[in-house]
């Protein structure tokens, strides 16, 4: 790694290294024993009740539907299992792109993994699918936003819809562990200088670990609209909420509550 701040390619090859050595930790943890037995249930579907409503209120029957930075999937098996006609699921850390195939094959649901760097997916997949979908954590990872909203329109065919449910970037302001009491921010929301950790990538137990770097890039939430606009794509919804989609679950219900999660779509013209 450079002694300076790392080049974009940089942060994209230590971020890869950085999730396939977690997927070991994520594999023992009783979460993905979990899954492994819920999606062996016919129809099986994870999907909260807000990403549920929405995507089905755009339609997913019939649909070619791509995940963009999917992790192990299990937000794509479920849009199958809503009606989805075919599903491909994009991501460059092959180690949890092995764990989607497990899932897949627990519940015997057709799916595509593709491992790939998200902005270099293969001109094969150009126009090919009727809806995107981005959700919980993903833009935290994405050095080149710009870049990104440009893979996901290419990715889409004439009238495509990008769907977003996503952590809310105030977030970046706060640590992700319980410490107690009330939140308390301990970074400036318009940090421009990558985080870099090296505790590892165990969210589910919140456990540190001597890890490969990664880093972690703070976007506004005007970088991710706009970046959306500048893309190419017209806004079609965008709706705050105060509830926990990740790992914040102490942050909820507090006397001032902080907006915790977003859902931003935007539709390709044509």
């Amino acid at each position: 790694m450079s002694l300076t701040r790392p080049t974009k390619d940089e942060i994209v090859a230590a971020n890869r290294a950085s999730w396939n050595e977690a997927a070991d930790h994520h594999r023992a943890h009783d979460q993905y024993k979990r899954l492994l037995e819920c999606f062996a249930r016919p129809g099986f579907s994870m999907l909260d009740e807000v990403m549920a409503t929405r995507l089905q209120a755009i339609g997913l029957d019939g649909k070619a539907v791509a995940q963009l930075c999917c992790n192990n999937a299990r937000e794509l098996l479920s849009i199958k299992n809503l009606g989805a006609a075919r599903v491909t699921g994009f991501d460059f850390a092959e180690e949890f792109l092995a764990q989607g195939r497990e899932l897949a094959a627990a519940g015997g649901i057709e799916a595509e993994f593709v491992q790939t760097d998200i902005n270099a997916i293969p001109a094969d997949y150009d126009g090919q699918f009727d809806l995107a979908v981005v959700t919980i954590g993903v833009f935290g990872w994405q050095p080149d936003l710009a870049a990104f909203f440009s893979t996901a329109r290419r990715v889409l065919k004439p009238g495509g819809r990008l769907f977003i449910y996503e952590d809310h970037p105030i977030l970046n302001m706060y640590d992700d562990r319980d410490t107690g009491g009330p939140p308390q921010p301990d970074e400036s929301y318009f940090r421009s200088e990558p985080y870099r950790s090296d505790n590892g990538l165990d969210y589910w137990a919140k456990q540190d670990y001597a890890a490969k770097p990664n880093y972690w890039i703070f976007h506004k939430m005007s970088d991710v609209i706009m970046g959306l606009v500048r893309a190419g794509f017209a806004i079609e919804d965008f709706e705050e909420f105060p509830h926990n989609i990740g790992t914040r679950e102490h942050m909820e219900n507090q006397p001032q509550q902080l907006p915790l999660s977003y859902v931003l779509v935007g539709r390709k013209a044509g």
